[in-house]
């Protein structure tokens, strides 16, 4: 359902990331030759959190997940995949990210750089507000 993941657009999203987000501390591939995820770590989070991580997987078929988890327990995730009674492009809110209920995501883009894009402005957003709140808000980001 996922499809096979897409090697090149997780290094393509490693370079962005590490090119636009400074509290990027590292970005790696969990595989350098096979990679499924992608794996961003923050030098800081959002509130209380003293460091944060975003996990991404890209597939060939253009489908992502793309999961937020902090130091405080604290998860959120933009998708695009199907899934049963869900749109297809889907944000599994904070705190805890439940499979259900998902809500429509606010970012509407398909292409690697501008999601990624896009997933940097929303958590930007939520770290510049000090707050969650309104994180699925934006209208089509970037």
């Amino acid at each position: 359902m996922f499809g096979p993941i897409d090697a090149g657009a997780l290094r393509e999203i490693r370079d962005l990331v590490i090119n636009q987000e400074p509290l990027v501390e590292e970005a790696s591939l969990d595989d350098p030759l096979n990679p499924q995820t992608l794996s961003v770590d923050l030098s800081d989070g959002v509130e209380a959190a003293s460091t944060a991580r975003i996990d991404i997987r890209w597939s060939l078929a253009g489908n992502y997940a793309v999961h937020y988890t902090d130091t405080q327990g604290r998860d959120f995730r933009f998708d695009c995949h199907p899934k049963p009674d869900a749109p297809t492009r889907h944000f599994h809110p904070p705190p805890d990210a439940p499979s259900r209920p998902v809500e429509p995501s606010c970012i509407t883009v398909r292409e690697a750089p501008l999601v990624t894009r896009a997933i940097l402005q929303r958590w930007r957003y939520a770290y510049t507000n000090g707050s969650f709140e309104g994180l699925n808000d934006a209208e089509n980001p970037p």
